[in-house]
C-alpha cells in the first residue's frame, strides 16, 4: 500500500514547516491528501488511485505525500499556525473532501485539486506539478 512505501509525515502532530524543510533538502514538493472518515471520494483515492503502481512511483519520486485526516488527534503546524487537523483545514481554505494541496520547496501553495481523480487523471497533475507547469496555468 502506498502509505507504507512511500516517505510520509505520519503521525499524529504533523509539522509542515519540517516537511517545507525536507522538501527544501530533496528538492521535492509537497503533497498534502486532506480526507474525512466515511468519505467514499476519499476512500476510492486510497484505495485506487493512490495504490496505482504508476501513481505511487511518480509520488516517491517527486513529492512528500502527508496523509492528514481531518479527524484524527493531533496538531498540525504550519506558518505560524499550531491548530487541530480539521481546524488546518479550514483555516487554508480546504474544508472539502478529498483535496490534494501541493506546495513548493518553499511552503508556498502552488496547485490544488478538490475532488476525487482517478489514477489517469491523478497522474496528469502528478506531472504538471512535478515539472512545475503550474505556472503555465491560468
Amino acid at each position: 500500500m502506498l502509505l507504507t512505501v512511500i516517505g510520509i509525515a505520519f503521525a499524529n502532530d504533523i509539522d509542515l514547516d519540517q516537511i517545507v524543510h525536507d522538501a527544501k533538502k530533496t528538492n521535492k514538493h509537497i503533497l498534502v491528501f486532506l480526507h474525512i472518515t466515511g468519505c467514499n471520494y476519499c476512500l476510492k483515492m486510497q484505495e485506487f488511485t493512490f495504490d496505482d503502481e504508476k501513481v505511487e512511483a511518480e509520488i516517491k519520486k517527486d513529492f512528500i505525500f502527508v496523509d492528514i485526516n481531518v479527524r484524527d488527534e493531533g496538531i498540525v503546524s504550519f506558518d505560524g499556525l499550531k491548530v487541530s487537523k480539521l481546524k488546518f483545514a479550514k483555516e487554508i481554505g480546504y474544508p472539502m473532501y478529498p483535496s490534494c494541496l501541493f506546495f513548493d520547496q518553499n511552503g508556498e501553495l502552488v496547485y490544488d485539486e478538490v475532488g476525487y481523480r482517478d489514477e489517469a487523471k491523478f497522474l496528469d497533475t502528478l506531472h504538471l506539478v512535478s515539472t512545475k507547469a503550474y505556472n503555465d496555468v491560468e
